[in-house]
């Protein structure tokens, strides 16, 4: 059938020498020639160089090898890449085997290419040789290295929903900063049916959601007449919506990131703590000003969560260093600027770590939050029973009249806090 060559994969670099030899024997006892044999080893276990020295003595002389140890298995997380070239061509050389290669154009070539990936050189041979004759080493760590800006293509630049891809990124703007950038209904229906979209593109790792001016998003716009308060929480049309919206970001195959990139408020607190990952400003705060418990949801610990229902009953202000500190926001950035190279470097590591988010992974993750989902539609119902019964009708639509005018004082004092804070005066 044309096939000339078979390669023997251990893919997840858990084989032993003792391993190979055995294998090797048996095919070679049952009349299969080593002649149309490769070795294809991965190093997971700090096997490889060991594992193709055997099965050269076995009798193997084709094995696949890749410069700097690039490389992976998408079917086991973690695993690392083809044992490196310079490895084998530094064992080989130093048995007196030629391959043929020259040893120092390698290194040289390993180090670049780590470079340009802005990935560790998992060259043992290839960092030593590399001190030796006074090559320059790429950084360690990759977090430090160089990113390079990723260039966005324009898909829609019009409207209250601005797109834009790059590669398997796809970004989402929330572009109606005059109005703090709340939600209408249209717009989160337009978010399902662009979420909808992104989970089924194969080609697509990772969504970001991020907005225009100085507000992340001030939650979902409450209309002139608000009969769900009195329907209920499980009647409301506009929470049905965002509570579908929140969920299919939840269960979405791609990696979501939230680039908070100014104040958020109720749903637009939801918004950003259903992603998966959170780069914020240091000057951005969240309020929880809605009492909907999607926020709790989103904690995936009972201690987070006790933060996060204390907040929502308190409409407490909280800073996105303080989230920080309890893991819910990844990363904090001083200007607009770091916020662009802060989401550059992330998607540069999670492009360069597939599967960026292995399917099983995260279901456990959500998994464990059962118990406190339950919770949550138990406060919901008894909240919204409860401002049925204890406020009148017009004393919502009072409240929420004056809802702007609230978070205009909830602003000023933050800002003032943190004016304060800069002039040493405390607070």
């Amino acid at each position: 059938m044309g096939c000339y060559e078979v390669s023997l994969g251990d893919t997840l670099g858990v084989g032993c020498p003792d391993k190979v030899r055995s294998l090797l024997t048996y095919l070679e006892e049952h009349d299969v020639s080593l002649e149309l044999l490769a070795g294809h080893f991965h190093d997971t276990y700090g096997q490889a160089v060991a594992n193709t020295w055997e099965a050269y003595n076995c009798g193997l002389r084709v094995f696949d090898s890749s410069i700097s140890g690039l490389g992976g298995c998408p079917y086991a997380p973690g695993a690392k890449g083809n044992v490196a070239t310079e490895d084998l061509v530094y064992m080989f050389h130093n048995a007196g085997i030629d391959t043929g290669l020259d040893m120092l154009k390698l290194v040289e070539t390993g180090l670049w290419i780590s470079t340009r990936l802005s990935r560790e050189n998992a060259s043992r041979a290839g960092i030593a040789l590399a001190n030796t004759h006074g090559l320059v080493c790429p950084p360690r760590h990759t977090e430090h290295a160089p990113t390079k800006a990723a260039t966005w293509t324009p898909v829609n630049t019009k409207g209250r929903l601005l797109t834009y891809r790059s590669g398997g990124n796809f970004k989402i703007v929330l572009n109606r900063p005059k109005r703090g950038n709340t939600l209408t209904q249209k717009m989160v229906a337009d978010l399902i049916a662009i979420f909808a979209n992104c989970n089924k593109d194969p080609s697509l790792l990772n969504i970001i959601i991020t907005a225009t001016g100085g507000y992340f998003c001030m939650g979902v716009e409450i209309g002139k007449s608000m009969p769900f308060i009195a329907q209920g929480a499980s009647r409301n049309p506009q929470a049905k919506h965002l509570a579908a919206l929140l969920e299919l970001m939840k269960r979405s195959p791609k990696t979501t990131v939230a680039c908070v990139n100014g104040h958020a408020f109720g749903g637009g607190v939801d918004l950003a703590l259903a992603c998966d990952v959170r780069i914020s400003l240091r000057a951005a705060t969240l309020t929880f000003t809605e009492a909907t418990f999607e926020q709790a949801k989103n904690a995936n610990s009972r201690w987070k969560s006790a933060f996060i229902r204390n907040a929502v009953f308190s409409t407490h202000s909280t800073t996105a260093e303080k989230l920080n500190s309890l893991g819910l926001v990844s990363e904090i950035v001083e200007d607009q600027g770091q916020l662009r190279a802060g989401l550059d470097d992330l998607l540069m590591r999670l492009n360069n770590s597939r599967p960026a988010k292995p399917r099983g992974s995260r279901d456990f993750a959500w998994s464990t939050r059962a118990g406190w989902d339950a919770q949550a539609d138990t406060l919901d119902t008894t909240f919204f029973k409860m401002m049925k019964l204890e406020v009148g009708q017009g004393d919502m639509k009072a409240s929420y009249s004056g809802r702007k005018e609230d978070l205009k004082r909830a602003l000023r004092s933050v800002w003032g806090q943190g004016r304060r804070r800069r002039e040493g005066k405390g607070i």
